[in-house]
């Protein structure tokens, strides 16, 4: 039985991205995306600021050929990692109203 409750069948690709929360940049990794989510990794930051489940955010991808779309998203699950170095994020993204640029892309990759 697939438990799997996804709308949309994600595919694994890495894409260059940054979160960007008020004053915050956090850069990042999307793992692997579908047309109305994705899953992010960020770098190592010095402080963690308050991203939680529910926060909205904008994230600038950078895809292939030096194209960029931003994407308005909403944390829908994180996982906090810290160290002596810093924190890192791993977490899940519905994204808000997919723009056309993104879900061409999307469509290239599948």
């Amino acid at each position: 039985m697939n438990n799997d409750k996804r709308r949309h069948k994600r595919v694994i690709d890495t894409i260059d991205a940054e979160i960007i929360l008020g004053a915050m940049n956090y850069h990042g990794i999307v793992m692997n995306c579908s047309e109305n989510g994705l899953y992010l990794v960020t770098a190592t930051v010095s402080e963690a600021e308050n991203i939680t489940s529910r926060s909205k955010v904008k994230l600038r991808c950078h895809l292939p050929l030096k194209e960029t779309v931003d994407l308005q998203c909403r944390v829908k699950w994180i996982n906090r990692k810290c160290s002596s170095y810093g924190a890192s994020f791993c977490m899940g993204m519905e994204i808000v109203k997919p723009p056309l640029k993104y879900k061409k892309y999307i469509e290239t990759i599948q």
